[in-house]
């Protein structure tokens, strides 16, 4: 028990800090000079690295005991395809909204990816640059995996211990909104962490999560993309 409360609070400090920190430095551009691949390498390094190094040097556990699983049940997959259907039809309804075609891809915010998006909207990024877009959507996934970890492994688990179930969903939910301040789908984003908080705990992995978001987020951009504006 004692040993429990010690993860939850150390993981707590670190997952505030990590939270704060990418807040400061993902909202300011100054920081990484509206360059992608810093922008996501910084992240990468803070969702990932810290938190495993927290895992096996200050708790000297197996980073499976916080979600990091590879062997997913059947029934799992079957859920999560399930989610991801009812996702999709959210993606179809929303695509065509003005915040979100402003606003997605999220790469065109990016120096760099010029080539994909010179005439945009009247051009199509996909077919005009698609190496350029499949590397974006390629390193966007190594992305999300980092951030799935994160949210859905090392806070969801490592609060779990000692807080439990329910009051960890919560809190990695909140902190899940807040690092999408300013994005169109913030508000909906704390009802998402809430599902795949549950999503996680029930596969005991953060890997469904992960297929799903990344899922989700390729199908925005494309269902963005093919609804824009010509």
């Amino acid at each position: 028990m004692r040993k429990n409360r010690f993860v939850t609070a150390i993981v707590m400090l670190v997952g505030a800090a990590i939270v704060c920190g990418l807040f400061r430095f993902n909202y300011n551009s100054a920081y990484y000079d509206g360059l992608y691949d810093r922008y996501i390498i910084v992240n990468m390094l803070a969702l990932i690295w810290v938190p495993m190094a927290t895992i096996i040097l200050v708790f000297r556990a197996n980073p499976e005991s916080f979600g990091f699983v590879m062997s997913i049940r059947r029934q799992v997959w079957l859920i999560t395809a399930a989610l991801f259907a009812g996702v999709l039809l959210l993606i179809m309804i929303v695509a065509r909204m003005t915040a979100f075609q402003d606003y997605y891809p999220i790469f065109r915010l990016f120096d760099g990816f010029e080539p994909a998006f010179a005439g945009y909207p009247s051009t199509n990024p996909f077919t005009q640059a698609p190496w350029l877009m499949l590397y974006a959507q390629a390193s966007y996934g190594m992305y999300l995996f980092c951030w799935e970890f994160f949210f859905w492994g090392f806070l969801l688990f490592g609060l779990q211990r000692s807080l439990g179930s329910f009051v960890a969903v919560v809190l990695q939910a909140v902190a899940f909104g807040l690092l999408h301040w300013g994005k169109p789908e913030m508000l909906p984003s704390f009802a998402g962490g809430i599902i795949m908080g549950m999503l996680a705990l029930y596969a005991k992995s953060f890997l469904p999560v992960f297929v799903l978001h990344w899922a989700a987020s390729i199908s925005l951009d494309v269902m963005v993309v093919l609804m824009r504006p010509q």
